[in-house]
């Protein structure tokens, strides 16, 4: 049996590679797919650390390096 908190708020899903994996990513305006044009946020969630980006490759290159780190982290463990 899983026991959370919250209906919301889940220690052993905050332990997981559900939260550890997570992003939240903010387009700007400025966004247009079509021309190629990608702007603005993306946090991970585990570590709250966050990076403004201004193309689709600095955002997938942020979440390749938070991904490669949870990975380290846990290998460490």
């Amino acid at each position: 049996m899983t026991h959370c908190l919250r209906s919301d708020y889940c220690l052993v899903l905050m332990d997981g590679w559900q939260h550890k994996a997570a992003f939240v990513i903010q387009f700007r305006r400025e966004t247009n797919i079509e021309a190629g044009r990608f702007e603005g946020k993306v946090e991970h969630i585990a570590s709250y650390k966050a990076a403004r980006f201004h193309s689709l490759d600095e955002l997938i290159a942020f979440i390749a390096t938070m991904l490669t780190e949870v990975s380290n982290t846990e290998r460490e463990l």
